[in-house]
């Protein structure tokens, strides 16, 4: 389950030289000044209430890698408890 994004313009995502666009469901072109909004999973889309209109989704290493030393993608320090607390097995505290 996606818990965090972050809103880039596509402009700084397109650099990433394994990037290509899916196409969207509908018909508005996305320019270097569109926002994506990159997941804690690392999927960019156009909106990140309607969790529609995926754009990239083709996640590696290298993408993950971009993301976190060149777009300085991170979960905030302040949200982080939330995805510990999701991954500890029942019945166990941090």
């Amino acid at each position: 389950m996606r818990k965090y994004c972050k809103a880039y313009p596509l402009s700084e995502m397109r650099q990433f030289s394994g990037w290509s666009e899916k196409s969207t469901t509908d018909d508005a072109e996305l320019s270097d000044d569109s926002i994506g909004y990159l997941w804690d999973d690392f999927t960019v889309v156009k909106s990140p209430i309607l969790d529609t209109g995926v754009i990239f989704d083709t996640i590696t290493p290298e993408w993950q890698d971009f993301c976190q030393s060149v777009l300085k993608f991170a979960i905030p320090e302040d949200l982080k408890f939330a995805y510990e607390a999701a991954e500890a097995p029942k019945g166990v505290t941090a």
